[in-house]
Order: C-alpha cells, then sequence, then structure tokens
C-alpha cells in the first residue's frame, strides 16, 4: 500500500503567546483515518522546552524537533504524552530514552499493554507510515497533578478523564491557555465508555470553571473556549433524552440492531446541524452513538 501525506506544518495563528508553537499533521491515504488532523505543542519557556504530544511516528518529531533546533538546545527537554492513544504517542520512539516524558500513571499502563502491542503490531502490517514506531512509554507519572515551573511560565498538568481514563490537560494560568487536548473536541468529544460518562461531565465542569480564554484542543481547529461548555451542552442533552428512553432500550427483542441515538431520539443530523465546517461523518457519527452508549449504560447502571 502507498501512504501519501502532508507533512507537519506550524499554524502559528492558532497560539495565543509566542512560547507556545502548534504544530499539525494531516493524514491522507491511511484508509479511515484519512483527513484526520491532530495537533500538538512545543513550549519554549527560560529552562524548558516542552514538547506536549509526539503525532504519530518518530519522523513527525525530527521535524518539529529541526525547525527549533538552536532554541531547544538551549533549554532542557521534556516529553509530555496527553493519552496514550496512538495519534499521540507514537512519536516518541525520537526521543528514546534520553529525554523524560511524563504522563498519568494509566498511560503507562496502557502503553505497556498487550492491547497496545497488538494494536502497533497490526497498524504496521497496513500503513508503511508505522514501520520504525517502538512503543516508548512515559518515565514520570503522576495520579492527580503534576506542576512544571518554568520562570513566569506555569504549566499545570492536570488528571482530566473521560475521553479515556488516562486524558490529562494543560493550563497555563499566567496566559490563560488550555491545552485540552482530546478532553475537549469540534464538533463533539468521545467517551471511552459507560465508566468514563461521569468522570467526562465533572472534566468538562472543571475545566468550564478555569474561564481560559483560550482554548486549544488536539481536533478541530479552534480556538474558542465557547466550546467547553457546547461539549458539556451536547452531553447533557444525551442525558437527558437517555432518560425516558431506558425502557425502550430495555425492552428491545434480541437481535434488535436499532441505534441507541435513535432510541432515544437524538440522530447526528440533529447534532451537527448547526455545524459550519465540515464534519468527518465516518468519525463523528460512530463518536456520536458512542457517547449515547456510554451515557445510556451509565444511567442503566446507576
Amino acid at each position: 500500500m502507498t501512504e501519501t501525506f502532508q507533512e507537519i506544518r506550524e499554524v502559528p495563528e492558532m497560539s495565543p503567546d509566542p512560547r507556545v508553537h502548534v504544530f499539525r499533521r494531516t493524514l491522507s491515504g491511511l484508509e479511515e483515518f484519512e483527513g484526520m488532523e491532530v495537533d500538538a505543542y512545543l513550549i519554549l519557556g527560560e529552562r524548558y522546552a516542552v514538547m506536549l504530544d509526539t503525532q504519530l511516528c518518530p519522523a513527525d518529531m525530527a521535524q518539529i524537533m529541526d525547525l527549533y533546533t538552536p532554541e531547544i538546545a538551549k533549554r532542557q527537554l521534556l516529553c509530555v504524552n496527553s493519552h496514550a492513544d496512538w495519534d499521540h504517542t507514537w512519536g516518541n520512539g525520537y526521543f528514546g530514552a534520553r529525554v523524560p516524558i511524563l504522563a498519568h500513571e494509566h498511560c503507562l499502563k496502557r502503553m505497556t499493554s498487550d492491547q497496545a502491542h497488538q494494536k502497533l503490531a497490526n497498524y504496521q502490517t497496513r500503513y508503511p507510515v508505522f514501520r520504525e514506531v517502538k512503543l516508548v512509554p512515559p518515565t514520570i507519572t503522576f495520579s492527580e497533578r503534576l506542576t512544571i515551573i518554568d520562570g513566569s511560565l506555569t504549566i499545570e498538568l492536570l488528571h482530566a478523564p473521560g475521553h479515556c481514563q488516562d486524558q490529562i490537560v494543560a493550563w497555563l494560568p499566567e496566559i490563560s491557555l488550555l491545552l485540552a487536548f482530546d478532553a475537549v473536541e469540534k464538533p463533539l468529544p468521545c467517551i471511552e465508555d459507560s465508566t468514563c460518562a461521569p468522570l467526562m461531565f465533572a472534566t468538562l465542569e472543571y475545566l468550564v470553571g478555569l474561564n481560559a480564554q483560550h482554548v486549544l484542543c488536539s481536533h478541530g481547529k479552534t480556538t474558542s473556549p465557547a466550546l467547553i461548555q457546547e461539549n458539556l451542552a451536547y452531553l447533557r442533552e444525551i442525558e437527558r433524552r437517555c432518560h425516558p428512553a431506558q425502557n425502550a432500550y430495555l425492552s428491545r427483542e434480541t437481535g434488535d440492531s436499532t441505534p441507541a441515538s435513535e432510541i432515544i431520539g437524538y440522530p447526528f443530523d440533529e447534532v451537527i446541524a448547526n455545524a459550519t465546517e465540515g464534519v468527518d461523518r465516518t468519525y463523528y457519527s460512530w463518536a456520536h452513538e458512542q457517547n449515547v452508549n456510554a451515557i445510556l449504560h451509565w444511567l442503566l447502571a446507576k
């Protein structure tokens, strides 16, 4: 299979501060990931150069490091993984053992699991871009909070579960910037499973309370802080519609494959009715169905 992809590119218009650099990777030729975009960040402080997420492969990291080699050389280099998903951590191999990799403790468990190794092996047989990837797990982990103090800039790494158990965000209070990664997403977030449903609500409510002036997420090309409240309102609407639909869901006949979104009366087209940009229907319609099932099963288990 022949792979084609755009190189990493910097998107300076996304950054509210000259110390924060935003890099975007766009994929093509990777079947179900066609057109997928994912952002990563390099923060150049007084003492540290902090790379937050490592894209898809070591070659991605090489491109970013090459762009800022002189600046990085003057600082201690640190790496942060926002969570263990492949589009955020498979570039870790660029750093090997020479750079500390910071992440939530559950990220370490995920990256060293048999499932993670099986997924990589599968992707390596399908996509050439992953042939040089090696799973390099975090070397420093935390459970709730880890703070990097770098002169006049503070980077607070906060546990923010919901998208997955190991999701974190980075809060930079001096410049009121929240790097939300996959905790917030446009047009809608994705909840891992029913156990993560209440965690996602709590996370979004906490993030709203930060009153960030700028919010960047890994997917969605937006800086709007209103996106947090929009994500929360969307999930609350699912919850509201799930309550009266629980009996109908439970009384389904064996083999009934009616989508949960149809049972609760919240079709994907209604969700994105006010979208002003193109939406990846394949992924986000799946994510919507995932969210409905996660919240519905959470409510049924209460």
